[in-house]
C-alpha cells in the first residue's frame, strides 16, 4: 500500500509519499515542502492573506496529481495552527475539498504533539531515557515529555516564527527588542517546560525545519566538519547561541549567505534562534539532538496501527535494531545466516573484552554490522563488501549518526579483503579510538564470517581462552567443522593484530554441540 501525508502547517506545506513494508512500518520513497507562510500576518489578523489562501491551493493541487501519479492509495491530510485560529481556515478547507478531493483533519494542538511523538519514537533511539521533544512551527512550539513507550506531556505554546514574526518583525533585533522577545518566550512557554522538568527527562531532542536549520547552521559556522544528514546529531548550546548573535544583527539578506539557512527562512530564521536558545536555558539543557522525523510521519504510523488492530501504535520496537533488520530484508538478507554471524561475533566479542577493552556500543554496533554485511550481495558477490558499504553509507537508516552509519559501513568494508589503513581518505578521517574500534570490529566479523564459510550454520558456538599470548577460538557443533575452522583460521590474521595476540582456531575436543 502507498500512503501520501500532507502537513499542512504555518510555515510551510509538507508532503511524504510512502510505501508500506509491514504491519506499522513504511519507507518513504518522496518528499516535496512548499513554504507557503499560510501563517504570515495570519495571527495579526485572524485572516489567511489572500496571497497565502491561493498559494496553499496551488501546492495542494500539486500534490495531489503527485500522489496520484505515484500511485498513492490513500492520502491523509491534517491542518494545524493557521487554520485553526483564522476566520477564514474553514473556507480554506472547502476550497481544498472541492478543488482537490483532499479533506484534511484540523488537528489541536496536543494532537499534533502526539503525532510528533509517535514519529520521533520511531526515528531515534530512545533507550532507557525520557525525552523533552520540542518542535518549532510556524503558529505554535510543541513540548513533549516520552519514553520508548510512553507520552507523558504534550502542551502547546502559542510561540510559532511566523506569530513571532506578526509581533517582532523580520529586520535586525537590537538589544531592547531581543530582551523583549526573551522575556515573551519566557512568559509563554515558562509553565510548560516547568511542568516538562518536573516530569523529569535526560536529554533534549528538535524536530521541524527551523530547529533543524539552526542546528546545522551552527555547527557549520563552529568551523565543525558538515554532517551528512543531521538525523541523530547533536548542536550545542554555546553554538546555537553564537549563530543567534550574528542573525539578529544582519539583514535578511545576510542570514541566506549563512550556510545551513534556506534563504525562504530568512525572515523569520532569527526569532526562532532567540526561541530556540530561550526554550534550551528554560529546559537547562546544554545542547539538542537533531530528528528528520515529522508530523507526516506520525500521521503515517497512527493510520497503520488503527488498520492493523483497531488502536493508535502504542509501542514500537526500539529503533535501531528494527531499522538494521528492514534494511537488510530490503535487499534479501539479514535471515538465519546473518543472524548466526552476529551470534558467533558477540560470543568472541564478549570473551575478549580484556583484550580489546570495548563497550556496549560498540558490541552494538558489531551486531548491526553481522546483520548488514551480506547486502551488497543483492548487486552481485564480486566485490559486495564494497556494495555494502555503499548501500549502509546511503541509506539514511534511522536511529543512528554520522559517525555510527560511517563505522558499520567500514566495518563491513573490511570484514573481508584488505585491513583498515590511514592511506584511506575515510579512514584517517575517525580519531585514533575510533579507527581502533573499526580495527578490533572488521576483524572479529571477518572471523565470524569465515567460521560459517560454509554458510550452514555448522558452528553451533564459540569459546576463547587465552594461554602463552594465543587466542584460541574452541568451535563446537554436531557436523564437520573442517571448512569452517579453515574458514576462520585463514581470515584470523587481523583479530590477531588487533589484540596482539596469536590466534588459533581448533574444535572444541570432548564436546558435542550446546546451544
Amino acid at each position: 500500500m502507498k500512503l501520501a501525508a500532507i502537513d499542512i502547517g504555518s510555515n510551510s506545506v509538507h508532503m511524504v509519499v510512502a510505501e508500506t513494508t509491514g504491519r506499522e512500518t513504511f519507507e518513504v520513497i518522496d518528499r516535496e515542502k512548499a513554504m507557503v507562510k499560510l501563517g504570515a500576518g495570519a495571527f495579526r489578523d485572524h485572516r489567511l492573506t489572500p496571497r497565502a489562501f491561493d498559494a496553499g491551493l496551488d501546492v495542494l493541487r500539486r500534490y495531489r496529481k503527485l500522489a496520484d501519479r505515484l500511485g498513492a492509495d490513500e492520502i491523509l491530510a491534517v491542518a494545524t495552527e493557521a487554520i485553526r485560529d483564522t476566520e477564514n481556515g474553514g473556507e480554506f478547507l472547502s476550497r481544498v475539498g472541492q478543488e482537490t478531493g483532499i479533506e484534511p483533519r484540523v488537528i489541536s494542538g496536543r494532537e499534533e504533539a502526539r503525532l510528533i511523538y509517535l514519529a520521533v519514537r520511531n526515528a531515534l533511539d530512545f533507550g532507557s531515557d525520557k525525552i523533552l521533544e520540542i518542535d518549532i512551527g510556524g503558529g505554535s512550539v510543541e513540548l513533549i515529555v516520552g519514553d520508548t513507550r510512553h507520552l507523558l506531556l504534550s502542551e502547546s505554546v502559542k510561540l510559532g516564527v511566523q506569530r513571532l514574526r506578526d509581533l517582532f518583525g523580520d529586520q535586525p533585533l537590537g538589544k531592547g527588542r531581543r530582551k523583549q522577545l526573551e522575556e515573551h518566550v519566557r512568559r509563554v512557554a515558562g509553565p510548560a517546560i516547568k511542568h516538562a522538568r518536573a516530569l523529569g527527562f535526560s536529554r533534549v531532542v528538535g524536530t521541524s525545519g527551523t530547529i533543524r536549520a539552526l542546528g546545522d547552521a551552527a555547527h557549520r559556522l563552529a568551523g565543525k566538519q558538515p554532517w551528512r544528514s543531521v538525523n541523530a546529531e547533536v548542536a550545542e548550546l554555546k553554538d546555537l547561541k553564537r549563530l543567534a548573535d550574528r542573525l539578529t544583527g544582519i539583514s535578511l539578506s545576510e542570514r541566506g549567505e549563512i550556510k545551513g539557512i534556506d534563504r525562504e527562512r530568512t525572515d523569520t530564521i532569527h526569532l526562532g534562534s532567540v526561541l530556540l536558545i530561550e526554550l534550551l536555558e528554560l529546559a537547562r539543557a546544554e545542547s539538542i539532538t537533531l530528528c528528520e522525523a515529522s508530523l507526516r510521519e506520525g500521521v503515517i504510523l497512527e493510520f497503520l496501527g488503527r488498520k492493523s488492530d483497531g488502536t493508535a501504535v502504542l509501542a514500537i520496537p526500539d529503533v535501531r535494531p528494527r531499522a538494521t533488520l528492514q534494511l537488510a530484508r530490503k535487499y534479501g538478507m539479514g535471515g538465519p545466516r546473518e543472524r548466526h554471524v552476529a551470534k558467533l561475533a558477540l560470543q568472541i566479542f564478549d570473551q575478549t573484552v580484556l583484550h580489546h577493552e570495548l563497550g556496549s556500543r560498540e558490541r552494538e554496533l558489531l551486531e548491526y554490522s553481522a546483520l548488514l554485511f551480506s547486502v551488497g550481495q543483492y548487486i552481485g558477490f564480486r566485490n559486495y563488501q564494497a556494495h555494502s558499504d555503499y548501500i549502509i553509507s546511503n541509506s539514511g537508516i534511522r536511529g543512528f549518526n554520522d559517525e555510527e552509519v560511517e563505522l558499520i559501513s567500514l566495518v563491513v568494508l573490511y570484514h573481508r579483503k584488505g585491513e583498515p589503513s590511514k592511506k584511506h581518505p575515510r579512514v584517517k578521517a575517525l580519531d585514533k579510538s575510533a579507527r581502533r574500534v573499526l580495527k578490533v570490529l572488521s576483524a572479529i566479523l571477518r572471523v565470524s564470517v569465515g567460521l560459517d564459510r560454509s554458510n550452514s550454520q555448522s558452528v553451533n558456538n564459540v569459546r576463547c581462552e587465552v594461554k602463552d599470548e594465543v587466542l584460541h577460538l574452541f568451535v563446537s557443533g554436531e557436523d564437520d567443522l573442517e571448512l569452517a575452522i579453515w574458514g576462520g583460521q585463514r581470515r584470523s590474521e587481523p583479530l590477531g593484530k588487533a589484540l596482539g595476540l596469536d590466534v588459533e582456531v581448533v574444535r572444541r575436543a570432548g564436546e558435542r554441540d550446546e546451544e
